[in-house]
């Protein structure tokens, strides 16, 4: 199961890459093709929060350690307050910049802890498969 752990985490942290290319992708362009260049950022972060919610149930059940599980549970917060912050401050004037800059540090945030929650599954896999080879080399 870590294994498989580590393979979604790196999944996540692909969907995180292609949320921040999708919205430099639509803040370069104008009008309607403005509206529906965000319109799939917008959908790729309703995918990356049914992601993170699995990651968590996944984290529990392959044990990577409780820093990537809490990481994890942090990731998935972030991901509820992306909303917020996209939407709270308004769209226009200085709170509607705030907000926006609030939105971009908190998404980099989120891949900076899902990559570090990548590299404790990546530690957890190794070990597990260590621990599996020197079973095997004791039993020949």
């Amino acid at each position: 199961m870590k294994g498989f752990f580590l393979g979604w985490t790196r999944f996540v942290a692909v969907l995180l890459v292609l949320q921040i290319g999708f919205a430099g992708w639509g803040a370069v362009a104008t009008g309607d093709q403005r509206t529906m260049r965000f319109i799939v950022h917008v959908a790729n972060g309703g995918m990356i929060l049914f992601w993170l919610m699995l990651s968590l149930v996944f984290a529990l059940i392959a044990r990577p350690g409780w820093k990537a599980v809490v990481l994890t549970a942090v990731s998935l917060f972030m991901v509820f307050a992306q909303g917020a912050f996209a939407h709270g401050f308004g769209t226009s004037g200085t709170l509607g910049g705030v907000g926006i800059a609030l939105h971009a540090a908190n998404g980099l945030g989120i891949l900076t802890l899902q990559l570090i929650v990548a590299r404790l599954a990546k530690r957890a896999a190794d070990a597990k498969r260590a621990e599996r080879a020197a079973r095997i080399e004791v039993l020949a």
